[in-house]
């Protein structure tokens, strides 16, 4: 009987903590239900916790324990003779602190200190379940995403060469929006518009908008590309696009300019609900602070982003400021109302 591959055994993982999206949730409970690989896999699992359900203690700041507990479920049954002395002496300590109220709190520090001393070690026999851990997945995940934009830049080079050399771009008025993604209408009122040229001319497939390290994102099931006007929803584009508010200003590929990056950070929240805007119409304006002057793109864990240039050139950066400026904003512009424009040529503003 072949095992199972990694993303399977991940897909177990990510169920047995109940992470990821609903779907692939109740993918796992069906591959558990169907496939006895899969089923011992998870039954060995719960065995290696079994006997941490006498455990007892109390809630902490930040649920020191509860999350030590919960990567101490993850100990291969190898180790299950030292975790159960453990646990002995935690229900011998627990004993005496019931005996003994007054040293009851200092029991409890210490006894934890222990716990997450010994999950360092269980956290190797981890990788006898599982290969593929999840700080490995994150890089899996950085380098697609930087294939993803290679396959983009492709596709962006392709347009170039049949169109005069120019970027994607379609016609916007003076103070369009650049927000509305998904909007289907007449009128170009969304910074993806312009990309989503190279989807419905065949230039790039729509999986290549989508970045692995983001668990809302959608790939979207529709009869032709040709039919629509844009991305289907936010949920099926990752990256934002450097903004091109007039197609008459002809916009052509400079080797060192940033064309796409992870999502834009600064309206993350403001995108959280990509449907909002067709119930209000209206985009919450957004200040600028600190904070989000700080913040990378949360495709990837706020570490960092994956940057396209115009020489086809893709790679992770731990910073959003590129030859001087800010990628992700509008020089000089402290609040934003969803319809500024890069101030000159030399400002890049990614967006949405």
């Amino acid at each position: 009987m072949n095992t199972l591959s990694k993303e399977e055994k991940d897909l177990i993982l990510d169920f047995y903590f109940r992470c990821g999206s609903t779907e692939k949730i109740n993918q796992a409970r069906d591959m558990i239900a169907s496939d006895p690989r899969a089923a011992e896999l998870y039954t060995s699992l719960e065995s290696s916790l079994k006997q941490l359900d006498s455990v007892k203690y109390e809630p902490c700041p930040d649920n020191l324990v509860e999350l030590t507990i919960a990567r101490l479920k993850l100990a291969a049954s190898s180790e299950q003779a030292r975790l159960e002395s453990l646990l002995a002496e935690e229900q011998r300590k627990t004993h005496l602190e019931n005996i003994q109220p007054a040293t009851a709190k200092r029991g409890f520090w210490r006894n934890a200190a222990e716990v997450a001393a010994v999950a360092a070690v269980f956290l190797v026999v981890v990788l006898v379940y599982f290969p593929a851990t999840f700080s490995m997945r994150q890089i899996a995940w950085r380098n697609k995403c930087s294939s993803n934009l290679a396959s983009v830049g492709a596709g962006i080079a392709g347009y170039a060469h049949d169109h005069d050399g120019e970027l994607p771009s379609v016609e916007m008025d003076p103070g369009s929006p650049w927000w509305k993604v998904g909007d289907q209408g007449t009128k170009n009122q969304s910074n993806t518009r312009h990309i989503w040229l190279l989807v419905k001319d065949g230039y790039v497939d729509l999986n290549d908008f989508i970045c692995p390290g983001r668990e809302d994102a959608q790939i979207p099931q529709f009869d032709q590309a040709a039919a629509l006007n844009d991305f289907p929803s936010r949920q099926a584009i990752s990256y934002s696009f450097k903004f091109t508010p007039n197609k008459t200003e002809k916009s052509k590929v400079d080797s060192k300019t940033v064309l796409l990056s992870d999502l834009n950070p600064v309206f993350e929240n403001a995108f959280s609900n990509s449907d909002l805007w067709k119930q209000t119409d209206e985009f919450t304006k957004i200040l600028i602070s600190k904070q989000l002057l700080e913040m990378m793109s949360t495709n990837h864990l706020g570490k960092g982003q994956n940057v396209l240039f115009g020489d086809g050139n893709s790679g992770f950066k731990k910073t959003r400021t590129i030859s001087g400026d800010d990628i992700f904003t509008v020089n000089g512009k402290t609040v934003y109302s969803g319809c500024e424009v890069p101030a000159d040529n030399k400002d890049i503003f990614l967006a949405p």
